[in-house]
């Protein structure tokens, strides 16, 4: 008895105790590497598993439809669904989760918060990493696949060298239309419309991307629509790029806590690519119609060695720019800011 007690209390726990139910998602993260010569990846992925309307959530769909003025047909599209579906899912906190990275599987520290979300790093051999990157990379980049382990979900760490070009953008009405500062445009666009590409844009980036560039995606958009961002993105021809967007819960007010993220958290996501590659030069490319002006121009004084370029959509029928951009740009250097309105006045920009 004694011994089958003391086998009982040994038994290790599974690696895992991801559910069949439980849908993972793995999002496009960034690698380094570390003094001791191995990389350093960094994972970052969601669990979520679907559940039917709590009494809550269809409150705030009510209100949503009412502030957005549509109907309860426009709420059944297929567009309108997939887009409020991660949205309206159960996050899954408490979950461990395993990554394979080739023929090594790494347990991850911590298990899953409570929205969802899982973080941690891994530290991978630089032989091994070498291995699949020469197996793996395409059109010039470097990436490490991972694999969750017991589910369905795949991704891929982009190995960067300490040195090197990397373009920071935003992606609402910097890479596609959104309107945000129009409330009900901004949700309308972003739950009941195809998105729509802001023109020139990708075959520019493309052209930053041959020259050897890295691309970091980041947005105020909620890590919910991280899909179809990523989707768009590719479908019109944007280079593959670590993202980072913006931690959102559904059961928080809807309409004030969409309009908030678009209003904070940028800063600090920027500040910590900046520390991370303090080696690295950053073009930093966003709108006029949020913040961008001022956030990029306060990275740029604090950074300036790593800061090579501010480069800012101005969008119509905006009043006063001169003035915004005096504040936000003083004591920078101007001829590393451009202001442009249309892509094509950016075409001989090269980042060599």
């Amino acid at each position: 008895m004694t011994s089958l007690l003391a086998a009982m209390t040994s038994r290790k726990a599974p690696i895992t105790n991801l559910g069949a139910e439980d849908e993972v998602q793995l999002f496009p993260s960034l690698a380094y590497h570390s003094t001791g010569g191995d990389w350093v990846v960094n994972v970052h992925g969601d669990i979520s598993t679907p559940q039917p309307l709590s009494f809550s959530k269809r409150m705030l769909l009510k209100l949503l439809r009412r502030t957005m003025r549509v109907t309860t047909e426009d709420f059944a599209s297929p567009l309108f669904q997939e887009r409020i579906r991660r949205f309206l899912a159960a996050d899954r906190p408490g979950r461990r989760v395993a990554i394979r990275v080739g023929d090594q599987i790494h347990k991850l520290p911590k298990k899953s918060r409570r929205n969802g979300h899982f973080h941690a790093s891994l530290r991978v051999p630089n032989d091994l990493a070498c291995d699949w990157v020469e197996s793996a990379a395409v059109g010039g980049d470097k990436y490490l696949p991972l694999e969750v382990v017991g589910a369905v979900a795949t991704g891929r760490a982009y190995l960067l060298d300490h040195t090197g070009f990397s373009v920071i953008s935003d992606i609402d009405d910097t890479l596609k239309h959104s309107h945000v500062a129009c409330k009900r445009t901004l949700l309308t666009n972003t739950f009941l419309r195809p998105y729509e590409t802001i023109p020139g844009m990708a075959p520019l980036f493309r052209q930053w991307w041959a020259e050897g560039a890295a691309f970091h995606y980041v947005s105020s958009s909620p890590w919910q629509l991280y899909e179809h961002l990523t989707e768009h993105l590719a479908d019109e021809g944007f280079p593959p790029g670590s993202f980072h967007l913006k931690a959102f819960r559904l059961r928080d007010h809807l309409l004030r806590r969409v309009l908030m993220l678009r209003r904070s958290g940028k800063l600090g996501v920027i500040r910590g690519l900046l520390k991370m590659f303090p080696r690295r030069k950053f073009l930093l490319v966003g709108d006029s119609g949020e913040h961008d002006p001022e956030i990029y121009g306060a990275l740029a004084r604090r950074y300036p060695r790593q800061i090579a370029a501010i480069f800012i959509r101005q969008l119509a029928g905006e009043k006063n720019l001169r003035r915004r951009y005096g504040r936000a740009f003083r004591r920078i250097d101007l001829r590393l800011v451009r202001i442009f309105e249309d892509a094509e006045q950016l075409a001989n920009v090269s980042i060599q």
